[in-house]
């Protein structure tokens, strides 16, 4: 196993150096939103082959294509083709109402005339129907624009900015790789100088303490004690999507479905959804319930901590706890681990309702004593949220997402755009329609001198 891991990171070094970092972005400076346009809003583009659609943008008044891909849905659920439980679209490789088009902010460009759209398509390429897509950022209140193009011969980006080996669960981009086992993160390295630097994690953790009613019993629970399958994947230019299975045992012989989780891949950060419905509140068994999620770093001595109420330089991570990290406490939604060329940011955001039932705690603990069950001894750090009096949930659905950011040349301060973008989304609308468009046919040859 160790032979085969260390020979997918050798491949993995050299797709990196083969894949592409996105930008400089065009007018909307969002280098990691990702947009997703429903194949509904394109109007009278349903029924083309997937194969048989573009996407364009406009730099410096010349078009060009654009990475993007189509993630074809049923019902709600992203059709993902490999994997031991691979879907199938009722309608495959056609683009349908619900299908995605999928491309990143940061490659739009500006409006566009027919003429300029019709520039770049060759004298084989042929369009039938296009669409122009508009991006407004709120924050900076500017606005971008692709073209979606339905044809034949149409030109396509050779850029690539994810890729996936599903033979050990390894996502590379040119910014990172993650590696999981048995469907949860191992591995973790950021990219420095063109090349993979060390496994950052020791692991994912997921720790939970519980007390029945009535003191009749205890439980700690952690990550060794369930169940974790990749179910299925797909991979694009854009985004990796993986998605996966988790149960846990809680004890007496109980097994709860903690659910199905679909992971997004992409060039510089991954983002985790999730949603948990509870037929009744917890409190009706429970006296109190105290979960914690994070992860587990591998001797991150000489990197620093920063979240809310830290000191302005963080806190520095060297294997024991100072008088200041052990009398901090915070609330947050963000923190970051950095060093002085790389850094990365952990972004949640839940609900209104879970946020104000059970605030987030942000947890900090640089030991380098045992804290198992570790493969590397010592947490340093282990870093995360931790969410107290879950038994006073009520009966209900409740959302919850997490972004990691890989950052490089973090300095204090630059999460700030970041966050804020989370809560100001773009906004995206088709907001102009044509018909056939095709190259310009090139000018007549001038008619020769006469002698």
């Amino acid at each position: 196993m160790a032979r085969l891991v260390a020979a997918a990171l050798l491949a993995a070094a050299a797709r990196a150096a083969a894949l592409d970092v996105p930008g400089p972005c065009g007018p909307v400076g969002r280098g990691w939103d990702a947009v997703e346009i429903e194949g509904r809003a394109l109007a009278k583009l349903g029924g083309t082959p997937i194969a048989d659609l573009g996407v364009v943008a406009v730099r410096d008044g010349r078009a060009a294509p654009i990475p993007f891909q189509v993630d074809e849905k049923r019902g709600r659920r992203v059709i993902l083709p490999g994997g031991p439980e691979a879907t199938r679209d009722d309608r495959p490789d056609v683009l349908d109402a619900e299908d995605l088009v999928v491309f990143l902010a940061c490659d739009a460009g500006t409006r566009a005339t027919p003429e300029v759209l019709a520039a770049p398509l060759g004298d084989a390429a042929r369009v039938r129907a296009w669409r122009e897509v508009r991006l407004h950022d709120p924050a900076s209140g500017r606005e971008a624009f692709v073209y979606v193009l339905a044809g034949s011969r149409l030109p396509a980006s050779p850029r690539r900015y994810v890729a996936y080996d599903e033979a050990v669960d390894l996502v590379t981009t040119a910014r990172y790789r993650v590696g999981l086992v048995d469907a949860l993160p191992r591995y973790l390295a950021l990219s420095i100088a063109g090349g993979p630097g060390p496994n950052l994690i020791d692991g994912l953790r997921l720790r939970a303490h519980a007390t029945l009613l009535a003191n009749l019993a205890r439980w700690r629970l952690d990550e060794t004690e369930g169940t974790h399958a990749l179910m299925a994947w797909k991979a694009g230019p854009v985004r990796v999507v993986r998605r996966s299975r988790h149960r846990v045992a809680v004890g007496l012989g109980l097994q709860l479905t903690a659910g199905v989780a679909n992971t997004y891949f992409y060039s510089g950060h991954v983002f985790g959804p999730g949603s948990m419905r509870l037929p009744f509140s917890p409190s009706l068994f429970f006296r109190d319930i105290t979960a914690f999620g994070g992860a587990d770093g591998r001797n991150l001595r000489g990197w620093r901590y920063h979240a809310a109420g830290t000191p302005a330089a963080g806190f520095a991570i060297d294997g024991r706890m100072d008088d200041a990290e052990r009398a901090w406490r915070a609330r947050g939604d963000w923190f970051a681990v950095a060093a002085q060329e790389e850094a990365v940011l952990f972004v949640v955001r839940t609900s209104e309702n879970l946020a104000r039932q059970v605030p987030l705690h942000l947890v900090y603990r640089d030991d380098a004593s045992p804290n198992p069950p570790e493969d590397v001894p010592g947490t340093l750090p282990l870093v995360g949220y931790e969410g107290r009096h879950v038994e006073k949930l009520r009966a209900g659905k409740y959302l919850f997402q997490l972004s990691i950011f890989a950052l490089p040349g973090y300095r204090p301060g630059d999460e700030k755009p970041i966050v804020a973008a989370l809560d100001a989304p773009l906004a995206t609308g088709v907001t102009a329609a044509g018909g056939t468009l095709n190259a310009p046919a090139a000018p007549a040859a001038a008619p020769a001198a006469r002698p």
